[in-house]
């Protein structure tokens, strides 16, 4: 579902971003350095306030957001991936951020052999003194990225998911 497109589409975003926000930056700053030098105190402090206003603006709304995302599809290519084998139960309607990505939230009925694996998992953490999850009924809840909702399978099906933490990565 993930591919080097993704990275190369985020990249071009962040590129862009740059672009546009340099140039006001540096008009906002050359205005300031101007009132500065010029004596004219009401421009600097125009200047000045639309300065900062701008640069937290656009790090804020604009460039955190897509670095943030960016730092998960690196992190979804390079990290650990599980295997989570089941029938699709439902996929969510309303998307919510989470890690810099928009997604869905997907119900999975585990088969049978899952939950043996989780519970001998369980037994080795209660061990340990971890804390776990209780799952008791067989079933995960896993993220779908909203953008790839129609490369998902519909509810009802058989699929081998591919996940990074609780994110699908890919499906069999």
């Amino acid at each position: 579902m993930y591919s080097e497109r993704d990275m190369q589409e985020i990249n071009g975003r962040i590129r862009k971003n740059w672009l546009v926000l340099v140039p006001i930056l540096a008009v906002l700053l050359a205005a300031y350095v101007y009132g500065l030098e010029a004596s004219v105190q009401w421009v600097s402090m125009v200047a000045g306030a639309l300065l900062v206003v701008a640069a937290c603006y656009g790090l804020l709304a604009y460039l955190m957001p897509n670095y943030r995302y960016k730092g998960f599809l690196i992190d979804m290519a390079q990290g650990l991936s599980r295997d989570v084998k089941g029938t699709v139960v439902e996929i969510g309607d309303k998307a919510e951020l989470q890690d810099g990505a928009m997604v869905l939230p997907v119900r999975v009925l585990l088969d049978s052999d899952e939950p043996a694996a989780a519970i001998g998992a369980s037994a080795q953490s209660r061990r340990l003194g971890l804390e776990e999850e209780k799952d008791t009924q067989g079933e995960r809840i896993v993220y779908l990225n909203a953008s790839k909702r129609d490369q998902f399978p519909k509810a009802g099906a058989e699929v081998l998911l591919h996940c990074y933490g609780r994110h699908v990565k890919s499906v069999d």
